[in-house]
């Protein structure tokens, strides 16, 4: 009897797998994002802005080829088939990045890793839940979705730190080669755990294919007003992604020309692309102290936060977060660079801001979505990552034109005004809906 309840109580078989190729793929994305910004401008001789122009629009690229990746798993191919098929031009991609010695050799190897990621990335999660579902174990997908979520920014700190140490002692083509071995030991898990996942049915993706074609019903007024509601909502959460996103990029230059990288008071220097490391390690320390605040906010008001609520508040904490860059820059020239402080103070600050738009803004799009159109607002919901991520690829433009201060400072002054606007559509015209 013991027994039996122990089984109960066990993670599939297949999650394992699952886990550890999704902790070696985030590891090899994020240690080669962490590299880019300085490989592109010294290897290459992109101008900061340039550089900045060329990953923002790569990492936008990443967010909106998964609706590609689905579609392609959806209709045609199935979701391992499609995991396994993109994950070589994925490893390919990485080793012409560190063979790259021309702008187009660059362009090449960011399209071949995008295609990887973006195929990959909306295929993983949706494997690993239907295992759940398939063995009546749905109790522990949250468990399993957070352990997910720690594989994710466990891969990004490790390679994030570990990278540019390598590239420093053995240069980029070593640096660059490692993110090609982890993504190639992901493929290898992913394909190790094939016979535990969950039988994909082809007439499934025969019927995805037929109901494609078919013209979608009309919307009742209730469901259009919550359309427009949310569609109104969308542009805003666009402008947290442009600023958030160009930790790799913008924040990296200016930690490298305006930032004392002696990490006061333990006595060793940080690199400048190093720093990325502070983001997914926060997240990783902060996720509970996010939650057990919330937690005891709820109980002083008797009733759940909403999460539209939480959002206005993420606008507000990414606000400071940037601001702090800004007074940053205003201290800082590049005789008399500042603390180090300065900068991982904004990125924990940056980090409660990512718990509540990212994590909780993607809950208050499902929860505020019409029943019938949730799996498509949720889809539109990333496509605010690589709308921001375009809008950046403007913005970082002005890098080079701007003083520190007056950058980053415009950075904030459109989180205020994208945060007043998301509350006139989301908090002050509040209303009770039905979900179903």
């Amino acid at each position: 009897m013991q027994a039996q309840v122990t089984a109960r109580v066990r993670h599939p078989v297949g999650f394992w797998f699952v886990f550890w190729g999704e902790l070696a793929e985030r590891a090899c994305y994020y240690g080669m994002r962490t590299l880019l910004a300085l490989y592109i401008t010294s290897q290459l001789g992109f101008s900061d802005s340039d550089a900045a122009t060329v990953i923002q629009i790569f990492m936008a690229s990443c967010y909106a080829l998964p609706l590609v990746g689905g579609v392609i798993a959806d209709r045609w191919l199935g979701r391992y088939p499609t995991i396994i098929f993109f994950s070589f031009p994925y490893i390919f991609g990485q080793v012409v990045l560190g063979f790259a010695s021309s702008p187009w050799m660059l362009y090449a190897s960011l399209a071949m890793l995008a295609m990887g990621a973006g195929a990959i990335k909306p295929n993983v999660s949706p494997m690993m839940a239907r295992m759940y579902q398939e063995q009546g174990k749905e109790a522990l997908m949250d468990k399993a979705f957070s352990y997910f979520y720690v594989a994710i920014n466990i891969g990004g700190f490790v390679t994030s730190y570990a990278l540019p140490w390598v590239r420093d002692k053995a240069g980029y083509q070593v640096a660059l080669m490692l993110p090609a071995a982890l993504m190639t030991v992901a493929l290898v898990v992913f394909a190790a755990g094939k016979r535990f996942y969950p039988q994909e049915n082809a007439a499934d993706r025969a019927a995805a294919r037929a109901k494609a074609g078919q013209p979608a019903g009309g919307m009742t007024p209730e469901e259009r007003t919550r359309l427009v509601r949310m569609l109104l909502g969308f542009p805003m959460i666009l402008v947290f992604w442009m600023a958030y996103d160009q930790t790799a990029t913008t924040w990296v230059f200016f930690a490298r020309d305006y930032i004392d990288l002696n990490l006061w008071p333990f006595g060793f220097d940080l690199t400048p692309d190093q720093l990325q490391a502070v983001n997914p390690l926060m997240i990783i320390l902060l996720t509970p102290i996010f939650n057990a605040f919330w937690g005891w906010v709820d109980r002083r008001r008797g009733s759940l936060t909403p999460a539209r609520t939480k959002v206005f508040v993420g606008f507000g904490i990414t606000g400071l977060s940037i601001a702090i860059m800004a007074l940053a820059g205003l201290l800082a020239t590049r005789d008399h660079p500042v603390s180090i402080w300065f900068m991982l103070v904004s990125n924990i600050v940056l980090g409660f801001g990512e718990l509540c738009i990212s994590m909780i803004g993607l809950q208050w799009a499902y929860m505020e979505a019409p029943a019938r159109l949730k799996s498509s607002i949720t889809a539109v919901f990333y496509l605010t990552v690589f709308a921001g991520d375009m809008v950046g690829g403007l913005y970082v433009q002005l890098y080079d034109r701007l003083s520190p201060f007056a950058y980053f400072g415009g950075q904030v002054a459109l989180l205020v005004l994208a945060g007043a606007v998301f509350y006139s559509v989301a908090l002050r015209r509040q209303r009770v809906l039905a979900v179903a």
